[in-house]
């Protein structure tokens, strides 16, 4: 599966989706023609540097990936100087430390192209139930954590399956549940994130233990009311079926059970530690459908890096929703973009720029709802549509939601920034970036909500229809934004390369200025069309997939596909012609972010059926995927991606020989990670 969207966006969208007339891309908004052209380049240019500067860290005994036996020095958070030992000795001092690699495989350090920090932190302290098959499994497990857990004003579970008998029956299931926790407010989550169930308490905290109908606001109206088990009286059991309802039940209780900006710090440093322990030592954060989430997260990433606790890089982005709000979203991403360049070069101080971007925060927290507000109360065909003052009161709803989880934390504090312990402007190097745009095209293949060729789409899918998609694309374009979008199925990857080929077109002469083509990504590409694989290349147009997503027959992915449309599933190595950039992630915290793993799984992948094509790769690509091709897609190329004089020191010291990998079974391990010249992970013996 892959990492689902937020349940109160997915309410938003089905509103869009039952109301265009009110909330759909508004045409006659934002245009090309009003915004101007941003020409300046991202990409960074080559780090300056001394090789005769003594060294603060050295690295001897190393095996680079390409066979070289070599030692490294690092001053500061640069390699300075890749030689011999006669070489890097005489930038050895007395403060030196020295690591020894034992001859080891010393690798760029792996960079995850795809996952979801902000999933991965609100499962920090949660109960994750994936092999659960029984019902007393259940039980016995949701004891120990309610009893480890006593202090938690709310529990939540993740992972469980669907069985023919159910470990939490429909029709009693708030009973079920409260026989294991009745004192607190309890919600466990579908490994698919589709149902959530809940007990007794969370039902009353939420204002829902009440006889239905009336339901909660628009539910009947949008056809939703079966989603809502009830029981013989009319009252919910507490199961509920999808986002779009459970966000009746989900939202209130995580407005009500906010974490603090220091709880959410210290989750964030978890993670991020938990992910050097992988050898990562920078990731790409793939936003949620959240724009108000994207913006409340950069901020915690700035003060955790400032604070000096973030261990690894951090290229972030920042969601647009296919709404009315559409092109606004595109705008408040490049203000943040903006803002952050701008500190980088200290033109203004961090404080000023953590002010600045707690601004933009609070007005994307309303934007939505103003427009809706405008809708209800200054004329037109919104004030007199029958649902309108139901659709205001969810707005209005969901507005308080998303301030009480998002942005509240913020604005009750002073500015971090100002404590006297804190620097007074960011490194130009700094660990964090904001250069993507995240949109949804479609959902999975298991949930029949792919955007495919062979088959008539679905309601909502695609998320974004063609013209509204190649205006996103021409105008993020223009702006100098790179955009990534979730394609699962083979229509939303064609849209997708069909909208870049129209901006390239609309855009040619600002590209000529800047000198280099936007790399837009398409996200998962699970299945393609042949006549489009080679397309990547020739736009220049990034391949983002996850090697731990594919697996072979059978599996209800292989039963809902035809065998026909195979040979181009999860096409790697034909993702490649043409010179296309090619990068590995992992969806985590859905799966596994084990870089080796991935480069293992890319490397020996088995065919499905004999004489099908091969789309495994080699190691050097499957390593290139995790390093270079990721430096690329964040306009690093001339500073990370490799080991080299020059090139900022992220490294990872492995504990043998990086072509294990290329065995299906291998005995490889990380020993050191290292970031911006710094030990950020050693394995304790």
């Amino acid at each position: 599966m892959k990492c689902p969207k937020r349940s109160e966006i997915a309410l938003i969208q089905t509103l869009t989706r039952s109301y265009p007339e009110l909330l759909g891309v508004e045409k006659r908004d934002l245009s090309l023609e009003d915004i101007e052209p941003d020409f300046e380049s991202r990409i960074e240019p080559e780090c300056e540097y001394d090789p005769n500067t003594e060294a603060d860290l050295v690295i001897k005994n190393a095996l680079l990936n390409d066979g070289r036996k070599a030692n490294i020095a690092v001053a500061g958070n640069i390699i300075t100087r890749v030689g011999s030992a006669d070489e890097i000795d005489s930038v050895t001092g007395p403060a030196t430390k020295v690591l020894d690699a034992k001859g080891n495989s010393v690798s760029p350090g792996f960079v995850d192209s795809h996952l979801h920090l902000d999933v991965a932190m609100q499962r920090l302290g949660t109960l994750t139930i994936e092999n659960v098959e029984t019902a007393a499994d259940f039980k016995k497990r949701l004891i120990k954590y309610a009893k480890d857990n006593s202090s938690s004003p709310i529990l939540y579970v993740f992972g469980l399956h669907y069985f023919d008998d159910p470990i939490i029956p429909a029709e009693i299931c708030r009973q079920t549940l409260d026989e294991i926790v009745n004192d607190k407010p309890l919600l466990v989550f579908a490994h698919d994130m589709h149902t959530a169930w809940a007990n007794t308490k969370a039902l009353e905290e939420a204002e829902l233990l009440r006889k239905m109908p009336p339901y909660p606001h628009l539910i009947e109206e949008l056809g939703l009311e079966q989603k809502i088990i009830v029981d013989s009286d009319g009252i919910p059991t507490g199961e509920f079926r999808e986002p779009d309802v459970y966000a009746f039940l989900e939202g209130p209780l995580q407005a009500k059970y906010p974490r603090s900006a220091e709880q959410q710090l210290s989750d964030l440093a978890t993670v991020c530690n938990q992910l050097a322990g992988y050898g990562i030592t920078g990731v790409h954060r793939m936003a949620l459908s959240q724009p108000v989430e994207d913006l409340s997260f950069l901020l915690l990433l700035l003060e955790l890096e400032q604070q000096g606790r973030l261990p690894i890089r951090v290229s972030s982005s920042f969601s647009s929703v296919a709404d009315h709000n559409m092109l606004n979203d595109v705008l408040i991403g490049y203000t943040a973009r903006d803002l952050l360049t701008k500190a980088r070069k200290k033109e203004i101080t961090a404080a000023q720029l953590h002010d600045s971007l707690l601004e933009l925060l609070k007005d994307a927290g309303t934007d939505r709802h103003e427009k809706v507000k405008k809708m209800a109360t200054e004329g037109g065909h919104g004030e007199n549509h029958p649902m309108m003052d139901k659709l205001l009161k969810v707005s209005q709803k969901l507005t308080d939601i998303i301030h009480e989880k998002h942005i509240s934390h913020h604005t009750k504090r002073e500015n971090p920034h100002q404590k006297d312990s804190m620097p007074e402007h960011i490194s130009y190097h700094a660990k964090v970036r904001l250069d993507t745009l995240k949109i949804f095209m479609d959902g999975v293949i298991e949930k029949d909500t792919a955007y495919r060729l062979d088959q008539t789409p679905s309601q909502g899918i695609p998320e974004f229809n063609q013209d509204d998609l190649d205006r996103l694309l021409a105008f993020a374009d223009r702006l100098g934004i790179q955009v990534a979008a979730h394609s699962i199925g083979d229509g939303s990857v064609k849209s997708m390369l069909d909208a870049i080929s129209k901006a390239r077109e609309i855009n040619k002469d600002i590209d000529k200025k800047r000198g280099y083509r936007i790399p837009h990504r398409v996200e998962h590409i699970e299945t393609c069309s042949q006549e489009d694989l080679p397309r990547f290349g020739k736009l220049n147009v990034i391949a983002s997939m996850q090697p731990l997503h594919e697996r072979g027959p059978m599996t209800m992915w292989h039963t809902l596909v035809p065998k026909s449309e195979w040979n181009t599933a999860f096409a790697w190595k034909e993702a490649l012609v043409d010179d296309a950039t090619l990068v590995f992630g992992s969806d985590w915290p859905i799966v596994s972010c084990d870089p080796m793993a991935g480069i293992n799984h890319a490397v020996t992948r088995k065919l499905w059926y004999e004489g099908a094509r091969n789309q495994s790769v080699t190691l050097d690509e499957a390593v290139a995927a995790y390093t270079s091709g990721a430096a690329f897609s964040e306009y690093c190329q001339n500073i990370k991606g490799e080991i080299k004089s020059g090139m900022l020191a992220d490294m990872v010291i492995l504990s043998g020989n990086i072509k294990e990998l290329e065995n299906e079974s291998y005995n490889l391990e990380v020993e050191i990670t290292i970031c911006y010249g710094k030990v950020v992970y050693m394995k304790q013996n």
